[in-house]
């Protein structure tokens, strides 16, 4: 169904205007797309009950928070056990400064995005997680500069990629 909404333009309108700034108010999206304020309300709530649109929150840059240094620790797990897999991602979601967790193909398991004031931040934190004794090794990557990141993909089809239609 979801798909089906963001075949629409008005919807794909909407959802990138919402993508540069959730904070617009529905009087002015309705201005910006020339319809009615009940209408982007209607449109707004039917993206939320789809899943098109989850959840609004501030984006809080780590460096304003103390917290500039970033990683991603891919991670391997010991056993091939999904209730363990499981019980580790549960435990990792309470580590306030694992901002993502990706469950991933490939010799690794897991993805990490990390956030610490220091390097040596980064490494107390993978400390911690090892103490869960789930894991068999860890492989760090720190980020050295974040050039731009984005609020989710374009709801707009990418020139070239669009369907055919049969005649």
């Amino acid at each position: 169904m979801a798909k089906l909404l963001m075949e629409d333009d008005l919807n794909r309108r909407l959802v990138a205007l919402l993508q540069k700034d959730g904070r617009m108010s529905h009087a002015e999206l309705a201005e910006r797309l020339g319809v009615s304020r009940p209408t982007v309300i209607d449109r707004v709530k039917r993206l939320e009950a789809d899943g098109v649109l989850g959840g609004y929150a501030a984006r809080v840059s780590p460096a304003a928070v103390n917290k500039p240094t970033v990683a991603f620790v891919a991670v391997r797990y010991k056993d091939n056990n999904e209730a363990i897999e499981q019980r580790f991602i549960k435990a990792l979601e309470e580590e306030p400064d694992i901002l993502e967790a990706h469950t991933i193909a490939g010799e690794d398991a897991l993805l990490l995005k990390v956030v610490a004031d220091t390097p040596a931040g980064i490494a107390e934190r993978l400390r911690r997680i090892r103490v869960l004794g789930l894991m068999v090794t860890t492989r760090t990557t720190m980020v050295l500069e974040t050039h731009w990141e984005k609020a989710g993909p374009s709801p707009f089809p990418i020139e070239g990629q669009t369907k055919k239609v049969k005649k």
